[in-house]
């Protein structure tokens, strides 16, 4: 078993990290400001595809690396990492339908419901800094 890219760690947790500051700061605009702007829906979308694909990427990179494990998808991979203690089990299940949703933007993008999108951005991206915070406690310094 090869042991986990500290590199690749570091690249996409930073990745993750910006694209969460370009969610925050368009979520937190008030509604009326928020949807008068069809760039700040647009923005948000983008962000959201972005972190969503450098949170899966590590995920993959660390579940092969700790669990000799590729998955199948990128929701399972939340889970394996689940699994191996990595991350807490509710955590893993919310980052599992995160990917759900994921894949809801990607390959459904015109069906996508606006207003579920900014609902998602004001209150559930935390769950990314829990993921980033479970990674840097699960690897050793």
């Amino acid at each position: 078993m090869k042991p986990v890219n500290p590199e690749v760690v570091r690249a996409r947790a930073l990745a993750i990290r910006q694209q969460l500051e370009t969610i925050e700061r368009y979520a937190s605009l008030p509604d009326e400001q928020f949807w008068e702007d069809e760039r700040n829906l647009a923005t948000v979308k983008l962000a959201m595809i972005q972190m969503f694909q450098d949170a899966a990427d590590l995920c993959n990179h660390l579940s092969v690396r700790m669990a000799s494990r590729a998955p199948s998808s990128y929701p399972e991979c939340f889970e394996i990492l689940g699994e191996i203690g990595v991350l807490p089990s509710d955590l893993a299940e919310r980052l599992t339908r995160m990917m759900r949703f994921r894949n809801l933007l990607v390959h459904q993008y015109s069906e996508v419901d606006n207003q579920r999108v900014l609902e998602y951005a004001r209150t559930r991206t935390g769950d990314l800094e829990a993921f980033l915070h479970a990674i840097g406690r699960a690897l050793p310094e």
